[in-house]
């Protein structure tokens, strides 16, 4: 994947590539960038496939508004709660693909099948379940990301994390792919 430039068209680019991945629909989802002095964040009720730079809000590790028309994205405190206990992490990715979802829902832990998953994730936790946008949910997922880079929130989606962006991404898909398979081999040992 070709790495832009700008904090604002990488998260833009990554937008469209979670959409078109299918790791996010319709209004689903949120990412962010920390910059040294503030957060970069995709606005509330947007869909991530159609925004532009100029949608993105600014905002301050508090929350607080310091450049855009719009609100952040309704999952604003679980961005600022990550970010204030993992100095490490510089971007987040919240999805809502459909396996990882799916075992989310069901509280079904990932096995990590391939190299790759066991290399790069290691564990994905499962997160107990607290409504969307709440500070109880931004709360619950600190000891959780603590040691993790991807977790599931129970009853809603995904959480990666990263040093940059890509690291993100990279972690959203592989979580995606290893939770496909997982239903492929159990499927296949039904046969």
């Amino acid at each position: 994947m070709k790495k832009l430039s700008t904090p604002n068209s990488a998260i833009i680019h990554i937008c469209q590539e979670l959409h078109e991945r299918s790791l996010v629909s319709a209004y689903g989802g949120n990412v962010s960038i920390r910059m040294p002095n503030k957060i970069i964040i995709t606005p509330k009720g947007s869909s991530l496939s159609e925004l532009t730079e100029d949608d993105l809000v600014v905002i301050d590790i508090d929350g607080d508004v310091l450049f855009s028309t719009h609100e952040p994205s309704s999952e604003v405190l679980l961005h600022l709660n990550i970010y204030k206990n993992r100095p490490d992490v510089h971007a987040i990715i919240h999805t809502h693909p459909q396996m990882v979802t799916s075992f989310a829902y069901r509280n079904t832990p990932i096995k990590m099948l391939t190299r790759e998953s066991r290399t790069y994730l290691k564990e994905v936790p499962i997160v107990p379940y607290y409504p969307s946008g709440s500070k109880e949910l931004a709360e619950a997922v600190s000891p959780y990301i603590k040691d993790h880079d991807a977790i599931m929130l129970e009853n809603h989606g995904l959480v990666t994390v990263g040093q940059d962006i890509y690291k993100a991404y990279n972690l959203a898909e592989l979580t995606e792919e290893t939770a496909m398979m997982n239903f492929y081999v159990k499927m296949l040992s039904l046969s």
